[in-house]
């Protein structure tokens, strides 16, 4: 396999929970050689108590969010240890690390701290809050991050509450991937003006980037969005309808020419009692059809109810029009979409045997991605120290 694109690399990793883990991971499928921190002593079975599903005590989220790293051993508040972190540092080309505003300081990890052990550094802080604000030392997490950022405002079923997303990780994965650009910018800044620099990533700026569309519409207009359910907010029909099986499809229409193909497959259909809809002014563009909305949503449901849905994915499928179902993950992982892409991982970890996980969402045709397994805290830290010996053994006689 060819050196990924960020062979050479050393990152000190510096994180927890899954905000952090999740960028350096990124890092190291890329090829960088990922150094994760953690207490000496902790006991694997104790990462992530409380969060389940555990394997062997161990959160699946600890080691799902930890590959492609290895594991170093140091207590930041010891001497000693924090030298050979220093010593670590002189050799690492970024750090990660995402505790509140304040906390890597007091262990003598701050910018100014490891910038005067090798200014070249990359070193990206990640905050919930940010680091100014009444907010800034208050912890941050993903529930929380939805609901202040307005995620929550704009999901639930049309008419309720509004609800968390579902897939509760978005915000810290979200966070993650900026944070992950991030250190990659920085490496090309400084690789162009030979300088390191500080970043910081923010949970909250990065939630609020990933509504950029519906706070400008707001800012626009004025108007808040309220949760539509299944449905999109920009086009009309955009949303899951029952057939007459109970199964659900799902269907768009997000351009005029689908939504003419749409409104030719149902009056094409065996259905009854559906009128032209091709015909009727109401639904002539997608302005009008979203002004609309609940009177067309009414006379899809009731076409669609009457037919069962493989019947539904075959006619729409045939006219080029976008639909699909929900597949749930035990007939996702067997799909051949998913294995023929290798998207679904297996790799072997020292502490919890074979594992099953998602792969790296890139596919880079000349320096190859890879993917390998979750350390056990500290499990090479014999080996990390033994190349900082060589090294330091080097320099004399690098300097004669």
């Amino acid at each position: 396999m060819a050196a990924g694109p960020l062979d050479g690399v050393r990152v000190f990793d510096m994180t927890l929970w899954m905000v952090g883990p999740w960028a350096s991971m990124q890092l190291g499928a890329l090829g960088a050689d990922v150094i994760h921190i953690e207490q000496p002593g902790v006991d694997p079975r104790t990462l992530g108590a409380g969060v389940p599903p555990a394997i062997d005590g161990t959160s699946i989220g600890y080691i799902t969010w930890n590959m492609n790293k290895r594991g170093l051993f140091l207590d930041l508040k010891s001497e000693a240890d924090r030298e050979t972190a220093y010593q670590l540092l002189e050799t690492c080309d970024a750090l990660l690390v995402n505790m509140r505003p304040g906390a890597a300081e007091r262990l003598g990890m701050g910018y100014e701290q490891v910038r005067a052990a090798n200014p070249r550094i990359v070193y990206t802080t990640i905050t919930g809050w940010g680091e100014v604000g009444p907010m800034r030392d208050r912890p941050g997490a993903d529930v929380q991050c939805q609901y202040f950022t307005g995620f929550w405002s704009t999901n639930g079923a049309r008419g309720g509450r509004p609800e968390v997303y579902r897939h509760f990780t978005q915000m810290d994965a979200t966070t993650g991937n900026v944070a992950a650009q991030a250190v990659l910018m920085g490496l090309l800044a400084r690789h162009r003006s030979g300088e390191g620099q500080r970043i910081h990533v923010g949970m909250l700026r990065a939630g609020m980037a990933l509504q950029s569309a519906r706070i400008a519409e707001h800012l626009a207009t004025g108007e808040l969005h309220e949760p539509l359910g299944s449905a999109g907010f920009a086009a009309a029909p955009d949303q899951a309808f029952r057939c007459r099986d109970g199964r659900w499809i799902g269907v768009s229409a997000t351009s005029e020419a689908e939504w003419r193909r749409l409104a030719g497959a149902l009056e094409a259909s065996e259905t009854v009692g559906l009128p032209r809809l091709a015909e009727d002014a109401r639904f002539a563009v997608n302005r009008e059809r979203v002004r609309h909305r609940d009177a067309l949503a009414a006379l899809l449901e009731q076409a669609f109810a009457q037919l069962p849905r493989d019947y539904w994915l075959l006619r729409l499928g045939d006219a080029g029009v976008p639909c699909g179902y929900p597949l749930t993950w035990d007939v996702l992982r067997e799909h051949a979409q998913v294995l023929e892409n290798g998207y679904i991982r297996e790799v072997l970890t020292s502490g919890w045997g074979r594992v099953q996980t998602g792969g790296p969402p890139w596919t880079l045709e000349r320096t190859s991605a890879r993917w390998f397994g979750t350390p056990l805290p500290g499990e090479h830290t014999g080996e990390i120290l033994d190349e900082l010996g060589s090294r330091a053994a080097a320099l004399p006689a690098a300097a004669d």
